[in-house]
């Protein structure tokens, strides 16, 4: 008896652990989604309007609620007051790499330093680059996450028949 209960356990926890890694492949893939969308609405606001890029983010954090704009907010107001980066994002935001966070601040730092012709064509070539990314993060959720969930529970339960 006492060694399903542990074994139970051990295949609740190695479970959660899979659960975690594949929540971590789903924000990643969430937050390239929402980055494509928010340099779709960049792209758009200057050829169009040539908006200011604060007055964008604005927009774009009134509009919508994510993780994304949950990271987008910290970094706007970091930009305001000249600061570049200093890691203070919300709790939430912890499973998203830092790699994609310091790209996104090095892209909003560079916008709006250019004419608007150079400006969209910037932007053009950061919404192909973000597209691909997009992809690449898809193909890992679906497939390493998904599986990284499914591998877990079965070494759990192969680990609760060993117990028994």
């Amino acid at each position: 008896m006492f060694g399903l209960v542990c074994g139970a356990i051990i295949c609740i926890a190695i479970s959660f652990f899979g659960l975690i890694i594949k929540k971590k492949y789903k924000t990643n893939y969430d937050f390239m989604v929402n980055y494509s969308d928010f340099i779709g609405t960049v792209k758009t606001e200057i050829s169009n309007n040539k908006t200011p890029i604060f007055t964008i983010i604005d927009n774009y954090i009134v509009n919508n609620t994510n993780i994304f704009t949950k990271i987008l907010k910290v970094i706007n107001s970091n930009l305001k007051k000249d600061i570049v980066d200093n890691e203070n994002y919300p709790k939430e935001c912890a499973l998203v790499d830092k790699k994609r966070i310091q790209i996104l601040i090095s892209d909003i730092v560079s916008i709006g330093k250019y004419d608007s012709i150079t400006e969209v064509n910037k932007l053009k070539s950061i919404e192909e680059r973000v597209k691909k990314e997009t992809e690449k993060t898809e193909t890992k959720y679906k497939k390493d996450g998904v599986m990284a969930f499914k591998l877990s529970v079965l070494i759990g339960i192969a680990i609760m028949i060993i117990l028994c």
